[in-house]
């Protein structure tokens, strides 16, 4: 298994135990959905901020605040407190819950299913309505985007995972200034990262202007 498809697994694997936890509220799961979708395998953490998390589940910040505080206090959360900068979330686990990774043998046992009263008809049932899952192949929640190169999608957060990933966890904090001081900016960096053109010049630029714009906001 390659590192995508063992952290999505892994993802997927919180996700559900946290659903199946009785005392977790159903706009903290949400929440928690949410967060999931924006964690980021090369920094370990996610870091949308409160604005973007009540946008993405239609709900106010202080219920957001209340839903990662729930999930917190009930250990399915780290919450790393950023002073004026979005707050860094990592998936956890309460004692004990954690899965134990399965071994290949274990692996290799799980495909054995047994036949017995699950016989199928032969060829798709066309009559079977499509998943709302596969309406979202690459992440738990993105949206459909254009087609050209020119356009950016609407889930902006997709190009952001790309940029740190390419150019390291130092640029999340140079994104985060650029979205107050330069939101054009931060738009033609989202677009360049759709296009694969995205350089380390352009990534230096960025960073310079965020230095400028925090330097002016000091004095």
């Amino acid at each position: 298994m390659d590192v995508a498809r063992a952290f999505n697994r892994e993802k997927m694997q919180w996700l559900n135990a946290v659903s199946l936890e009785c005392e977790v509220s159903s706009t903290a799961f949400r929440v928690a959905y949410v967060i999931a979708d924006h964690h980021n395998r090369v920094t370990g953490f996610a870091w949308p901020s409160r604005s973007r998390l009540a946008g993405k589940v239609c709900l106010s910040s202080r219920t957001i605040q209340r839903a990662v505080v729930q999930l917190e206090h009930l250990g399915w959360l780290t919450v790393d407190r950023q002073r004026e900068r979005s707050n860094h979330y990592l998936m956890s686990w309460p004692p004990g819950r954690k899965p134990t990774p399965t071994t290949k043998g274990a692996q290799e046992e799980d495909k054995a299913v047994q036949t017995a009263g699950q016989t199928c008809l032969p060829g798709p049932d066309k009559n079977g309505r499509q998943t709302y899952s596969n309406k979202y192949p690459r992440t738990f929640s993105r949206r459909s985007g254009e087609g050209s190169c020119g356009k950016v999608l609407s889930d902006q957060r997709t190009y952001e995972m790309r940029i740190v990933e390419q150019f390291g966890p130092g640029t999340i904090e140079v994104l985060q200034i650029l979205r107050e001081a330069s939101p054009t900016l931060v738009k033609e960096l989202h677009k360049k990262a759709r296009c694969g053109t995205l350089t380390q010049v352009d990534i230096e630029v960025a960073r310079h202007t965020a230095a400028r714009y925090r330097y002016s906001q000091q004095s």
